[in-house]
């Protein structure tokens, strides 16, 4: 074995040893969640009377009196979307039909909330 092939290993074996190393001391990767989705009973839910309110509402599987769940609270804001089945639909038209579906027993509410900010992204109800 010549001296320049040495050295040619030598460096390869440097060079993996660093990455072995860099790799070891590396952080791993944190999952970080940007957007909750959470589904809900409308009865659940508190709306304002703006757009740029505050929604109250408490993860209850149903409308029930007896669930113990705490309150949360996000703000709307104007580019929070508002869904009804799957049509998008102006705030005054979307609380009109939230009352209507409110107290359905088969009621459904999904609410998306960023969670560095606290707002919310869309509300989307079906009945």
């Amino acid at each position: 074995m010549n001296i320049r092939n040495m050295k040619i290993r030598g460096l390869a074996l440097v060079a993996t040893l660093a990455l072995n190393i860099g790799a070891a001391s590396a952080a791993p990767a944190e999952l970080v969640t940007q957007v909750e989705a959470i589904e809900l009973s409308p009865a659940s839910i508190i709306l304002p009377g703006s757009v740029n309110g505050m929604v109250t509402f408490r993860v209850c599987e149903s409308a029930d009196a007896d669930c113990d769940k705490e309150y949360s609270r996000a703000r709307l804001t104007p580019e929070t979307r508002f869904i009804v089945g799957a049509k998008a639909v102006r705030f005054e038209d979307f609380r009109q039909d939230f009352a209507n579906i409110r107290s359905s027993k088969n009621g459904y509410a999904l609410v998306s909330v960023e969670t560095k900010s606290n707002t919310i992204t869309s509300i989307q109800i079906q009945g």
